[in-house]
């Protein structure tokens, strides 16, 4: 299933974004639309629901689309943002944060469309992969996506999977934990330590920055391919 949501303080904006994606039936097939009059509203629901794609007014009142886009990031940063305003002067300030798309509300009929049907068939290329992760007694089902970093603790057998939800610990090793993953997109960064590379924010000298805004130190020995490894993942997105 994909996730969109739809964020503007007018209620029509919203009702006529949503009516434009529920013409495209035949591509929305598998795809759920939350709408929202609040900036606040919606990142309240996206600490609990995984949002693929968001459609933002830039203009609105105590927390504007940028800023909430740059809070979004944060949380994910491979959501994919489609800003919409009225003013051309925003479209710079919408550039700087990498937003997918920028389109004039005087446009949206028009290109909105055509850029929701490509960007639907981007996100469905990439197939979600889920794993079970905890004790014998309590498992959960987690989308690999979720996972930020995964850490053995010294001197314990248990290994914490820091996802965006919470941690969950397992009695598992680093070596199995990499088997039941099976994703490039997992990548050692010290002999206690896999990262998600979705979730690097930033790198400096050997710490890597991650979205939940925790670090996570890479060893000498590992830094300069775990670098190569960011590049490569970032220059096929």
């Amino acid at each position: 299933m994909i996730n969109i949501a739809i964020v503007d303080n007018e209620k029509s904006v919203l009702e006529n974004i949503r009516e434009i994606l529920l013409n495209l039936s035949g591509e929305f097939k598998d795809v759920h639309i939350d709408t929202y009059e609040k900036a606040e509203n919606f990142l309240v629901a996206f600490e609990t629901t995984r949002y693929q794609i968001l459609i933002s007014d830039v203009d609105m009142p105590e927390i504007n689309g940028i800023e909430m886009g740059k809070k979004a990031r944060d949380r994910d940063p491979n959501i994919y943002i489609i800003f919409l305003t009225a003013y051309v002067e925003y479209a710079i300030e919408s550039y700087r944060m990498e937003a997918y798309q920028y389109i004039l509300k005087e446009d949206v009929g028009e290109r909105l469309p055509e850029i929701m049907e490509r960007l639907i068939e981007i996100v469905r290329n990439h197939s979600i992969k889920y794993c079970y992760i905890g004790s014998d007694t309590q498992r959960v089902k987690m989308c690999q996506d979720d996972i930020i970093y995964i850490q053995k603790a010294k001197g314990t057998k248990y290994t914490s999977f820091f996802t965006v939800k919470g941690e969950v610990r397992e009695r598992i090793s680093i070596e199995n934990v990499l088997e039941k993953l099976m994703s490039d997109e997992f990548v050692i960064v010290d002999r206690s330590s896999v990262v998600n590379l979705r979730h690097i924010m930033k790198v400096r000298d050997n710490v890597i920055y991650l979205s939940n805004r925790d670090a996570v130190e890479a060893s000498h020995a590992r830094i300069k391919k775990v670098k190569e490894n960011i590049r490569k993942y970032w220059e096929e997105r």
